[in-house]
């Protein structure tokens, strides 16, 4: 019965020139329970900014638009440090627990005495 998460990047945008620098990053996080996939699974995105001030083709370690893989752009440190930071995982892991064990609702209809 554990929460798995799989991120993968679902979109890049780009500084608008021809040079191709990546200014944002979408991550989406798919979080499944294994007890129950079908009805116990969420997905939410995450937009990370990433600075382009400063960075051209010749900036070290710059990787080319058209040689960028999915790991590549997960291990950058901007895009590592947001989602260590964010609460998707959380947020995704505290639905799944609550539509696996509802919490008690603090009032119910009761029948009449009459």
């Amino acid at each position: 019965m554990a929460i798995t998460h799989t991120q993968t990047v679902t979109g890049l945008t780009i500084v608008n020139n021809s040079d191709n620098i990546v200014s944002e990053v979408t991550v989406k996080t798919v979080s499944v329970d294994d007890s129950d996939p079908t009805n116990l699974t969420i997905e939410g995105d995450d937009n990370i900014g990433i600075t382009t001030e400063g960075v051209t083709t010749s900036t070290s370690g710059f990787v080319a638009y058209d040689s960028l893989t999915q790991s590549t752009i997960l291990n950058w440190t901007e895009v590592k440090d947001y989602l260590a930071s964010s609460n998707t995982k959380i947020n995704q892991e505290a639905w799944i627990n609550s539509v696996k064990t509802p919490p008690t609702p603090s009032h119910v209809q009761k029948d009449l005495p009459f």
